[in-house]
């Protein structure tokens, strides 16, 4: 039977979110969570139909990207891709990524990104791993910081209503200044951050950094499990779901904070940057253990051009690139770039998804040049492209969508 593809109206919301669960295998959502997520652009859900009952559900959100020189890039943030178990392997999730792609070209957005639940699918659309993130834990009795912390300021336990009035203009403070972070819209708040990470009925704990003028420079938001107790010693694992600060003294200092509440055993971390200080403020690096290194940020480069030219470069250079068979003639600096159609010899050549993977300097090329990614033509070219692509501080999307 003929599968058709299209947006949504309000009046199907509820069946959306059905298809959702039965693609992910999710509990039911409550009638006391936020719906804001879930209403949020209707207009870009690219849902799939069989016979009048929704057999995939797809949708992208209006984000914008960080990019290396700061710039905030419209990007297609893709999610909600699933298709019912009963329908697999038809087409149907082709169909519904060309649908989106197609309508972030129609809206001029350069880029598509999203955050993979399955990490075998998506190179094959076009996208590459950008950022990559830690999943960390620790033993809360053998840590201990290497230095005191010359900290003037504190670190306050606030209620939900106040964190919902302060953490967004933090997050969008720190947002701004690392490549690969991307948007949260108002609605994204209740939805994901309230409603489906830190839902009320679970032990959420949420605490801001304020300066020695009392002006608030960080948050965390941490999970603690169920009471657990053996021979009378507790055992409770703290989760660090989010944390984002202005400058490096109130990062350590929530450090400091989460690995000194007490009766806890374990404090874990499953979002955490590749250059976050935390290994090298504590007396034994050993101790913060990595638990996995994980893909973060994918990227699918839609408009090759305006894509490079969304960003600045470490340092000034020219390069050809070959990106499945189209060549860019790039030029840039560390003032902007310039990008153009060109019929030169290649430097470089490689896949849509290994632009995506360089774009933001998350990988280097040389590195992707031994695993068979890039193809070098002219010698220098790769240790040239490293060094433009480098970015500072290293790209990560430390967030949730």
């Amino acid at each position: 039977m003929a599968v058709e593809l299209r947006a949504i109206k309000s009046t199907e919301l509820d069946d959306l979110i059905v298809a959702d669960e039965r693609g992910f295998g999710h509990a039911p959502m409550t009638k006391e969570q936020p719906r804001s997520w879930a209403e949020g652009e209707l207009d870009r859900t690219r849902v799939a139909f069989e016979d009048g009952a929704m057999v995939g559900v797809s949708r992208a959100y209006s984000f914008e990207l960080t990019m290396p020189g700061g710039a905030l890039v419209p990007a297609a943030a893709v999610s909600w891709v699933s298709v019912i178990p009963t329908h697999r392997r038809r087409g149907i999730l082709t169909a519904m990524i060309n649908a989106l792609h197609d309508d972030a070209r129609e809206r001029g957005e350069p880029l598509a990104m999203l955050t993979a639940s399955e990490s075998l699918i998506y190179g094959r659309f076009g996208y590459g791993i950008a950022t990559w993130r830690l999943g960390v834990t620790m033993e809360r009795a053998r840590i201990r910081f290497a230095r005191p912390l010359n900290d003037r300021g504190r670190v306050r336990l606030v209620s939900r209503d106040e964190a919902a009035k302060t953490f967004p203009g933090l997050y969008e403070q720190a947002r701004v200044s690392r490549p690969g972070m991307v948007t949260r819209p108002d609605f994204w708040w209740p939805g994901v951050f309230f409603g489906f990470i830190l839902p009320p009925e679970k032990a959420n704990f949420l605490a801001v950094h304020e300066d020695a003028d009392g002006r608030a420079d960080g948050f965390v938001a941490y999970q603690l499990s169920d009471d657990e107790w053996r021979g009378g010693l507790p055992e409770k694992r703290l989760l660090v779901w989010d944390m984002h600060t202005t400058n490096d003294t109130a990062r350590a200092a929530l450090w400091e904070y989460v690995l000194g509440v007490d009766l806890v055993e374990h404090v874990a971390a499953t979002n955490v940057p590749l250059d976050d200080p935390l290994r090298h403020l504590v007396v034994d690096p050993r101790r913060v253990r990595v638990d996995f290194l994980n893909d973060g940020l994918w990227i699918a480069p839609l408009d090759i051009r305006a894509a490079l030219e969304s960003r600045t470069y470490a340092v000034p250079g020219e390069l050809v690139l070959d990106v499945d068979g189209e060549r860019y003639a790039l030029e840039g600096g560390s003032e902007g770039a310039e990008c153009n159609a060109t019929t030169r010899d290649p430097d470089l050549s490689c896949a849509r998804s290994t632009l995506g993977m360089c774009l933001l300097g998350g990988n280097r090329w040389t590195d992707l040049a031994h695993a068979g990614l890039v193809s070098e033509h002219n010698d220098g070219a790769l240790a040239r492209a490293d060094l433009m692509f480098f970015s500072t501080p290293p790209a990560a999307m430390l967030s949730f969508f």
